[in-house]
């Protein structure tokens, strides 16, 4: 159903199914946390796989999910209000996304390593031993961004690069709902939807966006062990925390922390803070949450950064970059080295050429050793040591490729 749809339609329609299955599903959930049950799940299933078919995976829970959504139409539980809180939580989600959309490739420093994790997740319909072919880097590691990415990638077919370009935005959405969520434990709701989007401002512009995603599982984390309802609130927040734990594990306790120290703190002095029934319970209940569904993840384990800020949103690879990267995916043979400058387009090249590049992916990383068989200029810039030759057998603008056989 979705072939006949444009690559960037075909992502975002993908991640928006990821998002809101099975979490549409849980009748007890608020509707705000929709989004976040959704994404946790499918994070969370990844480490349990071992060497099942991930594709299969996809396809039988969508298909059972979907059978499942008769009963949620006959149960449909309360709707969410209308009003002017919600119509800017609603503006402000669409604005995220259309600006996602509207860029090449997605922001940050960690974006083509995030792209390239998902491109070999989705080669190998599984979780590979390594980096290889594409970097030389062992073992594998891959956030749970990254993971969703390939998720986007084997339902849709849409190349790596806009697959996580949609679970990006997605991840803004799940972070504004998510602060959202925790303002209206002590606020009105219009003015906890004006708290929650300046909040969000910082963390789109500057984090990166597995950080993000992390953080929204946080708060939401936060935000249900506080809503008091019982076990099935505390269940689902121990799931959240470990599927923040998968995809950040710095950024989801960072977050954790201050969401837990900003309820206490914002609490209203004149209302008395009391002990929330069966909370030795729902203690348990969330840790052993936590506990059980991360089992896993010592065999497949997250990339561990501390978190960091990336640069401001500046396109890092332009439109005559793409093309000539897409010239090579198309036109030299897998196993082939390209030579690149070091400049932070070249790192996109593993996933947008799907070829391992001369340079490393980031400070300490092994650089992949052999002979150039592909040479390529960005910017007008060509790699150290190397010179240009005779006509080459590309070039887009100032963006240029040389092959061993330039007249292939």
């Amino acid at each position: 159903m979705l072939d006949a749809l444009p690559p960037d339609a075909r992502a975002f329609a993908a991640a928006a199914a990821l998002a809101a299955l099975p979490g549409v599903l849980v009748v007890r959930a608020p509707w705000r946390a929709v989004p976040l049950v959704s994404l946790a799940f499918w994070v969370t299933s990844w480490p349990w796989l071992f060497a099942a078919s991930r594709t299969r995976f996809l396809h039988a829970s969508l298909a059972v999910f979907a059978a499942l959504l008769f009963f949620r139409v006959i149960r449909p539980g309360p709707w969410p209000r209308r009003g002017w809180a919600q119509l800017m939580v609603v503006v402000t989600a669409v604005v995220l996304i259309w600006a996602q959309a509207r860029r090449l490739v997605p922001a940050g420093t960690d974006a083509p390593i995030e792209a390239l994790s998902a491109e070999l997740l989705a080669w190998h319909d599984g979780w590979p031993a390594s980096f290889e072919p594409l970097s030389p880097r062992r073992p594998f590691e891959a956030n749970g961004l990254a993971a969703v990415a390939a998720d986007v990638i084997l339902l849709s077919g849409a190349p790596a690069h806009r697959a996580l370009a949609a679970m990006t935005a997605v991840a803004g959405v799940a972070l504004l709902l998510a602060l959202w969520s925790l303002a209206c434990l002590r606020l009105p709701p219009g003015r906890a939807a004006i708290i929650a989007a300046v909040a969000l401002l910082p963390a789109v512009l500057w984090a990166e966006g597995s950080e993000v995603l992390a953080a929204a599982f946080a708060v939401e984390a936060a935000a249900l062990w506080h809503d008091r309802r019982g076990h099935a609130s505390a269940f689902t927040a121990g799931a959240c925390v470990a599927a923040g734990l998968a995809t950040d594990p710095a950024a989801a306790l960072g977050a954790l922390t201050v969401a837990l120290l900003l309820v206490r703190i914002l609490a209203a002095p004149s209302v008395a803070v009391t002990r929330a029934p069966h909370a030795a319970g729902r203690l348990r209940t969330a840790v052993w949450t936590a506990v059980v569904v991360g089992l896993a993840l010592p065999w497949r384990p997250p990339r561990f950064d501390l978190p960091h800020f990336a640069p401001p949103a500046s396109p890092v690879v332009t439109r005559d970059d793409l093309e000539a990267m897409t010239w090579i995916r198309d036109h030299t043979r897998p196993l082939d080295l390209v030579c690149a400058p070091d400049v932070p387009a070249a790192r996109w090249i593993p996933a947008l050429a799907a070829r391992a590049v001369s340079i490393p992916m980031r400070p300490g990383w092994p650089q992949p050793q052999g002979p150039c068989a592909v040479r390529m200029s960005l910017s007008g810039r060509l790699p150290r040591g190397v010179e240009s030759g005779p006509a080459p057998a590309f070039r887009a603008g100032t963006a240029a490729v040389w092959t061993n056989s330039e007249n292939q």
